[in-house]
C-alpha cells in the first residue's frame, strides 16, 4: 500500500506501533489497579495516614494461641522496644513527657462470648483488643465511638450492626448495657462489617463480631492468648523498624511470622511473592491470621500476578522499541555529518520562518537575517538617506 506522497506503506511497523499503543495503555490501567489495591485497606495503611514522609512502618507479628502470651509480655515488650530505639540513638516512646508518642501498638486475641440482654441472647466472636487497634483497624462506625487501652475505664463493648439488632433490635444503642459474665459491658458504638464477597470470606462468613478490651477478659477469669502484635515506629531507613522488633525475644521463638505491612503493596514484594508461591499455599504452622490479615494476603496474591503481567508488557514494550531502533540504525545509518546537516536543516527553517518583509514609503527593504525582535534599531540605504528604524515584526513603515 502507497500513501499519497508516493512513499510505501510499512505494515509490519505499524503493526507493532499499535501493538506498543496498546500495551502502553494496559500497562497504564495494571498500574491504577496496584494502586487501588494498596490504597483500598486501611489496614495496610496507617504509616501513611501518621506521616507522608515516609519515615514511619507499620509491622506486625502473629503468634500461635497456644503460646499464651498476656498484657505482661506486651508491657515488657513496650520497655524493650523504647530501649532499642534509645541503643539505635532513635528517641521513641509510648507516653513520652512532651508530645504525642512515636510508638503506637495494638494487640489482639480471639474468643467466644455469651452476651445477653432483655432483648435476646447469643454466642458471638469476640476480638479481645489493646493499645489503639482502632487506630490500626478503623471500622466503619454507624453509630457512637471507638475505645481505648488509655480510656480510664475499660468495661466496654463495639457491636457489629447484626448483633446490636439480635440483642437490642435497633442498631442505635450507644450506651446500653449487656450482661457478659459476671459484669456489664457498656456499648460505646456499633459499626458496620465489610459486606464485599472476599470480605466475608477471609473473614469465615458471615458470622456477628465483637470487639472488648482484653482487660475485660482478665476481669472475668478467662484466658485468651493474644496471636496479633502490631507496631508504628519510626522507619528513619528500610527495614529499621521491623530488624529492632525481631530482635527483641519476648515472644516465644517458635512459630512465629512478621509482616511489615508498610510495604507489602510494593513490586519489591510482588517479587518476593513470585518466588514464595508454594510456601504461602502449603503452610505447616498452626498460626491462624486474623481476617484482615487474610484479606491483604488475598489481595496481594492477586496484585502478583498482575504485577507479573504490567512486567510481561513492560518487556515486550522494551522490545518494540529496541527493534525498530535497530530498524532505523540499519536503515538510515546516521552518521555525525548527517546529524549535523540534520541541525542546519532545522535552523534554517526556523530563520526562514522569522525573516519578515519591511516596506519603507512603498519601497521594499532587504530582509536582515540576523536581526532578533530583541534588537533595538539597525540603519538601511534608501536613496541619499541613512534610515534608522526600529525591529517590528509584519510592519509596513509608510510616511
Amino acid at each position: 500500500m502507497k500513501l499519497g506522497n508516493g512513499r510505501k506503506l510499512n505494515i509490519p511497523r505499524c503493526i507493532m506501533a499499535g501493538t506498543g499503543l496498546i500495551a502502553l495503555i494496559v500497562i497504564g490501567i495494571l498500574g491504577l489497579v496496584l494502586n487501588s489495591a494498596k490504597t483500598g485497606l486501611q489496614d495496610q495503611l496507617l504509616a501513611k495516614r501518621w506521616s507522608d514522609k515516609n519515615d514511619f512502618a507499620q509491622n506486625s507479628v502473629f503468634l500461635s494461641p497456644t503460646q499464651k502470651v498476656g498484657s505482661e509480655e506486651i508491657r515488657a515488650l513496650r520497655h524493650e522496644l523504647e530501649s532499642k530505639y534509645l541503643e539505635k540513638n532513635t528517641i521513641a516512646s509510648f507516653e513520652p513527657e512532651e508530645g504525642p508518642a512515636n510508638l503506637v501498638d495494638a494487640y489482639a486475641a480471639f474468643v467466644p462470648v455469651n452476651l445477653s440482654t432483655d432483648h435476646g441472647a447469643g454466642t458471638y466472636d469476640a476480638v479481645a483488643v489493646g493499645g489503639d487497634f482502632f487506630l490500626f483497624h478503623p471500622v466503619r462506625l454507624i453509630t457512637g465511638n471507638y475505645f481505648s487501652e488509655s480510656d480510664r475505664l475499660h468495661d466496654y463493648i463495639l457491636l457489629d450492626e447484626e448483633t446490636a439488632w439480635d440483642l437490642f433490635g435497633s442498631s442505635d444503642v450507644a450506651g446500653q448495657k449487656i450482661a457478659f459474665g459476671s459484669m456489664d459491658l457498656i456499648v460505646t458504638g456499633v459499626y458496620k462489617r465489610a459486606q464485599s464477597e472476599i470480605d466475608n470470606l477471609a473473614a469465615g462468613g458471615d458470622e456477628p463480631r465483637v470487639f472488648i478490651p482484653y482487660q475485660v477478659l482478665q476481669d472475668v477469669g478467662m484466658e485468651a492468648g493474644i496471636s496479633v502484635y502490631e507496631l508504628l515506629s519510626p522507619n528513619p531507613i528500610p527495614n529499621f523498624a521491623s530488624n529492632i522488633l525481631k530482635d527483641i525475644q519476648i515472644f516465644p521463638s517458635d512459630d512465629l511470622i512478621y509482616v511489615e505491612n508498610s510495604s507489602r503493596f510494593s513490586y519489591k514484594r510482588y517479587y518476593e511473592l513470585l518466588g514464595q508461591r508454594k510456601s504461602r499455599e502449603m503452610r505447616v504452622d498452626d498460626i491462624p491470621y486474623p481476617y484482615w490479615e487474610n484479606v491483604a494476603r488475598y489481595r496481594e496474591g492477586r496484585m502478583m500476578y498482575v504485577a507479573l503481567w504490567q512486567w510481561i508488557l513492560a518487556g515486550g514494550l522494551f522490545l518494540i522499541v529496541f527493534i525498530n531502533l535497530m530498524w532505523f540504525l540499519t536503515t538510515h545509518k546516521p552518521t555525525k555529518e548527517k546529524f549535523d546537516k540534520f541541525v542546519d536543516d532545522l535552523d534554517r527553517k526556523r530563520r526562514a520562518k522569522r525573516t519578515k518583509n519591511i516596506t519603507f514609503m512603498g519601497e521594499d527593504i532587504e530582509p536582515i537575517d540576523d536581526l532578533e525582535p530583541e534588537d533595538s534599531t539597525v540603519q538601511t540605504e534608501t536613496g541619499n538617506e541613512t534610515i534608522e528604524y526600529v525591529y517590528k515584526e509584519d510592519v509596513n513603515y509608510e510616511g
